[in-house]
Parts: structure tokens; sequence; C-alpha cells
């Protein structure tokens, strides 16, 4: 046997550092900062991608020569940056970490140590209690949870934290499956669970961010619901629309009896469509879920 490799030295070497930035010219130097400051991260490949900001956040990234900048020329949103990023790096693991400051360093030493001492597929950060939550967010995690624990069968912690990281080569598989926006952290957390892969979690500390957020409660309220739906659809079509024609072939059913029974004419059209419309529904959640299971198997 050779002698035993030290996880905690080689770390930096094996880990590209992807950082997403859209308008973040307050905060992503002293992001970029505490990154270069960490000994452990020195040989780390630290990839910051300007999502078509229309502030100086390009032009700071420039200041730090060690840092590699992508620039798109205009906002693609979080989920293409991070699929920029991940096409872009050539480490082993891959690790997410937002330009807002409100992640910390050690947290994110804490990540990649998991993933390489364990050989992990994936470690996600699962933020504590006494970490910072906006509570504009409240609402909309929780309907975005209840369809997360819908497509899981299960509670699942924290599933859209921002601080996590991946084996790329497992990550690579399924970058056609995330949303161009908002979702791509909920995203990755159900694929990896609904592909059974190797990994865990780790407690972290998220602080107030720095700067504005570019979070607009409509319109993310909208892209809210919309990643449930997606969710859904992909995960578990059969589930949802198999859940929906039960629904409406009970109905139609009752309905029938009742009115055949009351008005003494048979089973009313209406009654015999709703059991059809309900079947329908069944077969079709039945398309959905191969199409589905095709699209997660793509690149597996």
């Amino acid at each position: 046997m050779g002698p035993e490799i030290n996880p905690t030295s080689s770390i930096g070497s094996r880990i590209s550092i992807i950082i997403p930035a859209y308008n973040e010219e307050s905060g992503i130097a002293q992001t970029l900062q505490s990154l270069l400051d960490e000994p452990l991260l020195q040989e780390a490949d630290i990839i910051a991608i300007d999502d078509g900001s229309s502030d100086n956040t390009a032009q700071i990234i420039m200041g730090f020569p060690e840092i590699r900048l992508i620039q798109h020329i205009f906002n693609r949103g979080y989920g293409s940056a991070i699929c920029t990023g991940v096409r872009s790096s050539q480490r082993e693991y891959t690790l997410w970490f937002d330009a807002d400051g409100q992640h910390q360093v050690k947290d994110l030493i804490n990540v990649a140590m998991a993933l390489i001492q364990n050989d992990l597929e994936y470690c996600i950060g699962i933020r504590q209690a006494d970490s910072h939550q906006d509570p504009n967010r409240k609402y909309g995690k929780w309907l975005l949870r209840l369809a997360v624990n819908f497509a899981t069968g299960q509670q699942t912690p924290d599933f859209n934290s921002g601080l996590r990281g991946f084996r790329r080569d497992i990550l690579v598989r399924y970058l056609h499956l995330l949303p161009k926006g908002f979702g791509a952290s909920t995203l990755t957390t159900l694929l990896m669970i609904e592909g059974n892969h190797y990994g865990a979690t780790i407690p972290i500390t998220v602080k107030p961010r720095t700067g504005k957020s570019s979070v607009k409660q409509f319109r993310d309220g909208m892209r809210t619901l919309q990643i449930i739906l997606h969710i859904v659809l992909l995960f578990k079509p059969l589930k949802f629309f198999g859940l929906i024609g039960g629904v409406l072939i009970t109905a139609g059913m009752i309905y029938g009896i009742v009115k055949a029974l009351l008005v003494g004419l048979g089973i009313p059209v209406l009654a015999s469509l709703i059991v059809i419309l309900g079947v329908q529904s069944f077969f079709f959640g039945l398309i959905c879920d191969q199409i589905s299971a095709l699209r997660r198997e793509r690149f597996s």
C-alpha cells in the first residue's frame, strides 16, 4: 500500500468552486477574498459566473486574477449560471457557493471534506436554526416543501440550500434537467434522492446577505409555482395524474349512481364524461411517467 493521503492537504486541488453572480457588486469582493485567504483552498479552481449583471460585478471580479471569470451577455438565470460553471469545471468535485456573503468558507470546507473523505457523490449544507431567514420567502418555501415531500414521499430537510457539492461526473448527467432560473438547488436534491446516489448532509450557518436581493416576490412566487409543477411532472407524473383521475372517476360514479337512483333515467351523460375524463387522466399520467423516466435516465 502507498502512503496515506491527507484529504485536508489535498482538498483544494480536487475541487472547483462555482459562484453564480448577478448584480452582486456589494458583496462579491469580500466573498472572493474570503476564499482566496483560506490556505486549504489555495489550489482550488474558483469560477465566478457573471450572469449578465448591469452593475460593476464583472469589473470587480476582474480585479482578482486568481478567479476564472465567465460572463453571460445577458441575464440567463441562476440555473444557467450553475450549468455554465459545471461545464467549465474540470476537477473531481464541484461545489456551489453564493456570491452575496451568506455562506461561510468554513462550511464550504466541511462540505468538501465530507465529499472527499467519505467518497460521497453529493453533500448538501443544511441550514441550522440560528441561520438567517428571509421572512418574505416563508410561504413560497412552505408550498415548495409540500411539493418536494409529495415528489419524494418523505420529509426532505433544506432541499434548496445553495451550499452543496457533487462529484462532477455525477452532476453533469443531470444538467439537461436543471431549470434556467430559480429551482436548480431543489431539483438537484430530488435528482440525487431519486437516483439513489450516495450522499450526506452537513450542518451550516447562513448569515444575512450583503446588498439587495434580486428576488421579486410576485415574479418569483409565480416561478415557485412553476417549479412545483415541474418537480411533480418530472418525478411523480403518474401519482399526480393518477390522483386527479381517481378523484374524477369516483366523483363521476357517485354522481351517476345518485342521479340514476333519484331520477330513474339511468346514468346521465355528464357522469359518463367525468368517468372517461378520469380514465384519460390516469393513462396520460402513465405516458408522462414513461417520458419522465427517459428524461432522467438520458445520460445515466
